[in-house]
């Protein structure tokens, strides 16, 4: 279907307004499944260029990847494959979102076996356990375990959605 008798610029799903410096696609990231670099794409692994060198991939993504340390003639392309971070969609282009886990919690009676989420009770006959200066022997231990309340607490040491790794390259010719 052809769009003819356009009287406003033409504009994409989204609503935005089509490119007319990213034309043939420069500055447009690539994604392969296996560690492979195309003719027209470098590798997203932070490099600083000569603006001189890339005069088109510059007027497209500028210097907003440099990070302070460039000379004035030189930018850096993002680097998307050394810091390893999930790429996500959002108006808020460039915007670093951190690591963050929802808070975990649970209760537990002190003189009952009675525990809940991710906490257990376990028996105990050595020692003795007072409260409000009672001895109460034998008694429960409580334990914290976030794994009880869910498998995947315990997989990794960071946040970690399910995830496919890939290589992703920039478009500079």
């Amino acid at each position: 279907m052809k769009i003819s008798n356009l009287i406003t610029n033409e504009v994409n799903q989204n609503d935005y307004h089509f490119n007319k410096l990213t034309r043939n696609k420069i500055g447009f990231l690539y994604i392969a499944p296996v560690n492979i670099v195309p003719d027209d794409c470098l590798a997203c692994d932070g490099y600083v260029l000569k603006i001189i060198d890339y005069k088109k991939l510059h007027s497209v993504i500028g210097t907003y990847f440099n990070t302070g340390g460039e000379a004035e003639d030189e930018f850096r392309i993002p680097d998307y494959n050394i810091t390893h971070r999930f790429l996500q969609p959002s108006k808020e282009v460039g915007v670093k979102i951190e690591a963050g886990l929802p808070n975990i919690t649970g209760d537990f009676t002190c003189r009952s076996v009675n525990a809940s989420g991710c906490f257990t009770s376990v028996y105990s006959s050595a020692g003795q356990a007072y409260w409000n200066n009672v001895n109460n022997d034998p008694y429960h231990v409580k334990k914290f375990n976030a794994s009880l309340s869910n498998v995947i607490y315990g997989n990794s040491n960071t946040v970690q959605p399910p995830s496919q790794n890939v290589h992703i390259c920039i478009k500079y010719k």
